[in-house]
């Protein structure tokens, strides 16, 4: 079998999760090699055993465990330690050429081929079909706030209470803002990049194969604080259960805000329950929060309630507002 053809049936056993476009054979060869990509194709997708896996692949263990361990390394295949329990399953596409491998902020080859044609994939197709999704995979939530869900999903409590409840924090670099600034094409983020907090299983995971590093609760408070400092939205992921994720998000690069100001998505983020009260008397007009929202949700318009010297208060748009709390933490009338 050609190196071509290995790579056309990786493709084909991803199903749908690559588009057709010019750059998404680039990307995929420029990380993966024949050889790895011809290991994980028909890797289970849903997390099985040594011992099965080793049955499905016709492999010795031994052997099998060597690809696995480099291939966990590489953020290609996840491991799942739950006590005693060991088992394994390939990330999905999104996950390998625009997430994980980012993680740990490698500013080398491949992982800089991969990002700059991953970038141009990004925009030529590769997430069209979210383009009309109802429930995004992140969900807003504010720092030092108590908010609940507006759906069925998963009710989250104030974020500090959450961080609380963990009993392992990690931080890595954010995926989405390391792989644009690793591609000349875009100009690099202001913000901060080690702010992506993994915690239990997932942030073991992450330590043992290089792709982060433990941190204190202490150290995870503060991280949130700098980055709500820096007008970054916090974000769950959006399913049931416990997420082991919190990302400190941006209006320019991030994988949820980035489609919805630049692509035409119908979404962004889930918005939490937080709403933004506003009281006329006490804004200053200052324009602060308009300039941190990341939806343009608020205006400065005439208010008769008004005290300052323009006359003028905050307005928000509710439909589109996300209940971050970014306008809120540097808000002067408080």
């Amino acid at each position: 079998m050609t190196d071509q053809e290995i790579y056309q049936k990786f493709v084909e056993y991803m199903g749908h999760q690559f588009p057709e476009s010019e750059h998404m054979m680039p990307m995929i060869t420029s990380f993966l090699s024949p050889e790895e990509a011809d290991f994980i194709t028909g890797f289970p997708m849903n997390a099985k055993t040594i011992e099965e896996i080793a049955q499905m692949k016709q492999m010795e263990i031994p052997e099998l465990e060597g690809k696995i361990s480099a291939l966990a390394r590489k953020g290609v295949i996840y491991e799942s330690i739950r006590g005693d329990s060991v088992r394994y399953r390939l990330w999905s596409g999104g996950e390998i050429f625009q997430r994980v491998p980012f993680w740990p902020g490698t500013d080398e080859e491949p992982i800089r081929t991969m990002a700059h044609h991953g970038n141009k994939y990004y925009d030529d197709g590769l997430i069209d079909d979210r383009k009309h999704i109802v429930h995004p995979g992140l969900r807003s939530v504010p720092i030092d706030e108590t908010v609940m869900s507006p759906s069925e999903f998963l009710p989250f409590e104030d974020i500090k209470k959450l961080v609380e409840g963990y009993d392992y924090c990690t931080v890595s670099y954010c995926c989405c803002r390391m792989r644009y600034n690793l591609d000349s094409d875009y100009p690099d983020s202001p913000f901060p990049l080690e702010t992506c907090l993994h915690f239990n299983e997932l942030g073991r995971y992450i330590v043992k194969n290089g792709l982060g590093r433990e941190i204190t609760k202490d150290e995870t408070f503060e991280i949130l604080k700098k980055a709500a400092d820096a007008g970054l939205v916090h974000g769950l992921e959006n399913h049931q259960g416990n997420p082991e994720t919190i990302c400190n998000c941006d209006l320019e690069y991030c994988t949820f805000l980035r489609p919805y100001h630049q692509m035409g998505h119908a979404k962004a983020i889930e918005p939490s329950n937080y709403v933004v009260q506003v009281t006329p008397e006490t804004c200053k007009a200052c324009g602060i929060c308009i300039k941190r929202c990341p939806m343009d949700a608020i205006q400065l318009k005439l208010n008769l309630q008004a005290t300052n010297k323009f006359r003028k208060a905050v307005t928000i748009d509710a439909d589109v507002c996300i209940g971050c709390g970014v306008c809120v933490h540097k808000c002067n009338s408080i």
